[in-house]
């Protein structure tokens, strides 16, 4: 075989294997929604003493799915997924947020991913400023892929949507 052949031959070898690492990040945004979709509510649904992870499951009457789960006892992670309808784009939505609610000086963020490609398209960073009696939300971060808004953020809303995903995949269910 000839030297450029092999050079040709190790190309495309390096090219599958990339394209197959991308397809398994697909492949782990599909199982997450298969298991928001397939998540039991805990039962009784009020019990403050729930050892349970998962803390609530909903199904909306326009075909979005939450699940919500508690990792431990400071912070909740919620996955939301929004079914296509007519023009709007099939969603996965990733909050993670303090789980004792609502005080000042928390951070909430969220990530959304439209295609369910695995990469963000969406991202926010909320700080809650103010009174104690008196909370306002100030947006700290903002990004969004389709106009490159907060590019410099781009690699933070990536690993917390990756970390979202892993989490899921764990612990949703349990």
């Amino acid at each position: 075989m000839s030297l450029t052949m092999k050079a040709f031959v190790l190309v495309l070898a390096s090219c599958a294997g990339f394209m197959q690492a991308h397809a398994a990040e697909r492949e782990q945004v599909r199982m997450v929604i298969n298991l928001v979709a397939g998540t039991k509510m805990p039962f009784p649904p009020n019990l403050r003493n729930n050892i349970a992870r998962t803390e609530r499951v909903q199904l909306d009457t326009n075909g979005a799915t939450t699940a919500c789960l508690r990792l431990d006892d400071k912070q909740r992670w919620c996955y939301e997924h929004i079914a296509p309808i007519g023009a709007r784009a099939e969603m996965l939505r990733i909050r993670s947020e303090p789980a004792d609610g609502l005080q000042v000086g928390q951070i909430y963020h969220y990530v959304d991913d439209y295609d369910l490609d695995g990469a963000v398209d969406v991202g926010s960073t909320t700080k809650l400023e103010g009174q104690p009696h008196a909370p306002i939300g100030v947006v700290s971060q903002f990004f969004h892929r389709g106009t490159n808004r907060g590019d410099q953020f781009r690699g933070d809303y990536q690993k917390l949507y990756d970390d979202g995903i892993q989490i899921a995949l764990k612990y949703l269910g349990e």
